[in-house]
């Protein structure tokens, strides 16, 4: 299916962050990369109502029948992983708003100019539009052509009267991940495989390391970034390094297992980002995220049919837990666990001044604790971490 809109000007959407632009520098430069990975996948998939929804969005204040809801996805529906977790939810939205909403989705969508194209497609059909990761300018600049449609953005950074970010407060259950990884690791030296250098990289690195400081502390994060969330060859290559780095406990952010099945075979511990995939690597899984979108998406979608949904400058963060454990972790490490968890309460970071990044400037004074706002606009590295930059 084509577009519907012509494109026109480009009107500047407003960001609260000095940082964006080197994040959209950055990622535009990484979609060039991820554009032969995904390239030709973009299909628009229609789930659950008719093929041509009418288009066009509701104003605030005005309520409607039924809300069409367009959603773009970095990956497939069935990684394993971070998609998978997005789609569940969509299905759940169908399945309790019944025929008040009908879906579509697009996977496989690069971060390149393709992605316009989809989102205009995806805006000229729908009221509400999802992108279940950040994909800058290609995103915002849709979205200011397009003021009368609402844009949600997965990890983005960009605010307007229309589109505005949400994501996890992922910082405090990674500290807890380090206080498992430095209990069960006897070299102290932990591993990370990563995508971008982003503030998600540096909220897995740096509260791993503080986690893992609790325990041991000389243990030190190692991470080896791979430039896509989607590529088992290069996961497995990362991992593998890690590993005969003197790594013996890795946590990953990919959308796909291959680095979970990596430490089965060679007897490292792993921890996983989106889901539990313990059946890839089941002598070898510690734990992951408890990623659930059901609620926010339908506390959207509800918004829009009441006509009450409205922006904000400031980005929504979820909240996060760890998991079930899994069958091989000692009870010693969960006991460790919940110790810790009893220090860092659910709403707040592990980010306690005072603390120096690794240039040595002062990034928290003493005394003071980052927000877990705050904490998700960071883009410095604490001394014992390196390989993301």
């Amino acid at each position: 299916m084509e577009g519907r809109r012509p494109s026109s000007g480009r009107l500047p959407a407003r960001s609260v962050w000095e940082m964006q632009i080197s994040r959209r520098r950055l990622l535009r430069d990484a979609g060039l990369g991820a554009a032969g990975l995904f390239a030709g996948s973009s299909l628009l998939a229609a789930c659950g109502g008719e093929e041509e929804p009418d288009g066009g969005a509701a104003g605030n204040g005005a309520t409607l029948d039924v809300v069409n809801i367009g959603f773009a996805y970095i990956g497939p529906t069935t990684d394993n992983g971070w998609t998978f977790t997005h789609d569940e939810a969509r299905k759940h939205l169908e399945a309790t708003l019944g025929d008040r909403v009908t879906t579509t989705f697009v996977e496989n969508v690069p971060i390149s100019a393709e992605a316009s194209q989809t989102f205009e497609r995806l805006a000229s059909e729908n009221q509400l539009v999802i992108a279940n990761t950040e994909y800058a300018n290609f995103l915002s600049d849709v979205a200011a052509r397009n003021e009368d449609v609402f844009f949600l953005e997965a990890d983005g950074h960009t605010y307007t009267d229309n589109l505005y970010p949400y994501y996890v407060e992922h910082a405090r259950p990674n500290y807890f991940l380090g206080v498992a990884g430095a209990t069960l690791s006897e070299s102290g030296q932990l591993g990370y495989v990563g995508a971008f250098p982003t503030a998600t990289a540096w909220n897995d690195v740096n509260p791993l390391l503080l986690g893992a400081r609790t325990v041991n502390p000389d243990a030190t994060v190692q991470a080896v970034m791979i430039s896509s969330f989607f590529d088992p060859q290069k996961a497995t290559q990362a991992t593998n390094a890690l590993i005969d780095g003197g790594v013996d406990f890795v946590f990953s952010v990919m959308d796909e297992p291959a680095f979970l099945q990596v430490c089965e075979e060679r007897s490292v511990w792993g921890a996983s980002w989106n889901t539990d995939i313990r059946e890839f690597g089941p002598t070898a899984y510690v734990n992951t995220y408890q990623l659930d979108w059901r609620d926010f998406y339908i506390e959207q979608a509800q918004a829009v049919l009441d006509g009450t949904w409205t922006s904000q400058d400031e980005v929504r963060l979820l909240p996060l837990e760890l998991g079930e454990w899994g069958d091989n972790v000692p009870q010693e490490v969960i006991d460790a666990v919940a110790e810790a968890e009893s220090t860092i309460p659910p709403g707040t970071t592990p980010y306690v001044g005072p603390l120096e990044d690794d240039q040595g400037n002062e990034v928290v004074p003493e005394g003071e604790t980052l927000t877990p706002v705050e904490a998700y606009a960071i883009d410095w590295g604490l001394p014992g971490v390196s390989g993301v930059a």
